[in-house]
Parts: structure tokens; C-alpha cells; sequence
């Protein structure tokens, strides 16, 4: 498998296409809601931190993200040219990877941490939604690195909704 396969690529085209979705959208709430959430809890004040709070909100809008991605992804029409371009971007594919293989350490890492701050599963899970996030990060941040332009559009990847609106702008 060479590192441009894309990461469904034994499922149908339509399957790849709504799995690239959710995972897009996931990977996005993952970014926003941790930042969100203590920014709402530490700064503002609304409500008072708590680890099962982060991680219940982390777990709630990762899933909302997913859910709304293989939507958007399931009315996708040009499913097949659009799955040509899926698998034929490079940053898109380690963006991917990076977002994948942080959430399995967050899974592992975040209870090992607060084990006794909330429910296991919570810490699992809400770990994970975290790490997708943090993936995305570590790359963007490995890009800046190597010198290279971040535009928005390398965060929304080619989803539909938010990804055609930024090709547009």
C-alpha cells in the first residue's frame, strides 16, 4: 500500500466517499470543541472545568461532526471524481494518518492520565475525539514547519459544504 492510498480504500467508492466525509467533520469539531471548551470553562467562567465535561462535550460534537459528514457525504453526486481526488492528494492522506494514529495514543494516554477524574469509556472515547483533532494539528504545525502555506482549505479538505465554499472564496 503506498502512502497515497486512502484510508477506506477496500470499501465501495460511495462507502469511501461517506467515511472521508465523517472523518473530515470529525476531525474538524475535534479541533474546535477542546479550545472551545476551555475557553468557555477557564476564561469566561460559565461553568466550572471538569475532565468529564471535556471529554463528554469532545465525545457529543465529534460524533455530531461525523454524523453530519456521512450526510453531507452520502448526497455527494460526483462520487467517483471526487474519490479520484481523495486519493490523489498527498497532504490530505498524511493529514489522515496523523489524525488517526494521535487519536489511538490519546485513547491510550488520556485515561492512563485521568483515570480517576471520569467514567473509562468517556476517557477513552473523548480521548480519541481530542487526538483526531490534534492530528490535524501536528500536521498543519509539521507543514509550518517545513516552511509551506497553510491555507483554510488543507483544514476542510475536500468535503462537502465547508470545502466547496472555500474553493469558491
Amino acid at each position: 500500500m503506498s502512502s497515497n492510498s486512502a484510508l477506506f480504500s477496500s470499501r465501495p467508492a460511495e462507502t469511501q466517499v461517506v467515511l472521508h466525509s465523517a472523518l473530515r467533520y470529525a476531525q474538524i469539531a475535534s479541533m474546535i470543541i477542546p479550545p472551545v471548551y476551555l475557553i468557555r470553562t477557564l476564561v469566561l467562567r460559565r461553568k466550572p472545568f471538569s475532565v468529564r465535561g471535556l471529554m463528554h462535550n469532545s465525545i457529543a460534537w465529534t460524533g455530531v461532526g461525523a454524523i453530519g459528514g456521512a450526510g453531507l457525504g452520502y448526497g455527494e453526486s460526483a462520487v467517483r471524481d471526487r474519490l479520484v481526488r481523495i486519493k490523489s492528494d498527498a497532504q490530505q492522506v498524511r493529514s489522515n494518518d496523523y489524525s488517526i494514529i494521535s487519536a489511538t495514543l490519546s485513547a491510550l494516554l488520556i485515561p492512563a492520565i485521568f483515570l480517576r477524574r471520569a467514567p473509562l469509556p468517556s476517557l477513552v472515547l473523548g480521548g480519541a475525539s481530542i487526538g483526531l483533532g490534534i492530528g490535524v494539528w501536528a500536521h498543519l504545525g509539521e507543514r509550518l514547519g517545513k516552511g509551506e502555506k497553510v491555507k483554510v482549505g488543507d483544514v476542510t479538505g475536500d468535503v462537502p459544504g465547508v470545502g466547496d465554499v472555500v474553493k469558491k472564496a
